[in-house]
């Protein structure tokens, strides 16, 4: 018993020594590296897909210029980038391939307030804010953000995360995840508005003087409240579902 308990203690001190120094060679193989990209006044279309990383996407300043920022981390495998300006369309891939270690790719886009957006990550964040143009934000393992934007679609998706749509105006939204909370609020007047997680709370501000609503608001385990004035003949489609959640539609 002494014996086997002694081969144990070692095996186990041997498999931390060497975890150890696995972390410590990915630690002393990361490096980061950062650098800035023009982006053509000429844009009006941006399309951008990677592997993993954090997207945000601002409207250019008043006197800048508009510009892609990013930060490429790389370990025992690098992101391969391609960046391509045509036709009056940004396009952005990043992939990491198969293997181990750190590899991300963040990017900060600047862009002219009429610009349409198509971003996706794999894991990680996206924002966009304070265009004038529709939006498609799609992340597999993060949250999605929409604000300040006026266009006639905005979608929102994630499977793993929190979906948020603040101050903007569109003619059809989508707001979805598979896991997470939705919450829609300070909004217009609409034609369809869907939000549906399969395990989280859907909370839906709508405009008190745009009703009445078609609402159809479902929930398998959790409370339904839907406190809006309704008409399910005559009114802008509202698609409320979550399986466990709460799901609130009430007027602001």
């Amino acid at each position: 018993m002494r014996r086997i308990v002694r081969i144990s203690a070692i095996l186990t001190g041997v498999t931390l020594v060497g975890g150890a120094a696995w972390y410590l060679l990915l630690f002393l193989v990361t490096a980061t590296e950062s650098a800035t990209t023009a982006i053509s006044p000429s844009v009006r279309n941006v399309e951008l897909s990677i592997d993993s990383g954090d997207v945000e996407v601002d409207v250019v300043g008043q006197g800048e210029k508009p510009e892609l920022h990013k930060k490429l981390t790389k370990s025992l495998r690098s992101p391969d980038e391609t960046i391509k300006q045509e036709a009056g369309t940004l396009h952005v891939t990043t992939r990491c391939g198969e293997g181990v270690g750190k590899c991300a790719s963040d990017y900060h886009l600047t862009v002219p307030v009429g610009t349409r957006i198509k971003v996706e990550t794999r894991l990680g964040d996206v924002s966009v804010q304070g265009v004038r143009a529709s939006v498609e934000g799609r992340t597999r393992m993060g949250g999605v953000r929409l604000e300040h934007i006026t266009g006639d679609q905005l979608v929102a998706a994630s499977k793993t995360g929190a979906i948020t749509l603040k101050d903007v105006t569109f003619h059809t939204g989508e707001a979805t995840t598979k896991l997470g909370d939705v919450r829609v609020e300070n909004i217009e007047a609409f034609e369809k508005l869907t939000a549906v997680s399969k395990t989280g709370d859907i909370e839906l501000h709508l405009p008190e003087d745009a009703g009445p609503f078609a609402v159809n608001a479902e929930t398998k385990i959790g409370d339904r409240k839907v406190t809006v004035d309704q008409d399910s003949s005559d009114g802008a489609i509202v698609n409320a579902r979550t399986k466990i959640g709460d799901v609130t539609v009430r007027a602001d």
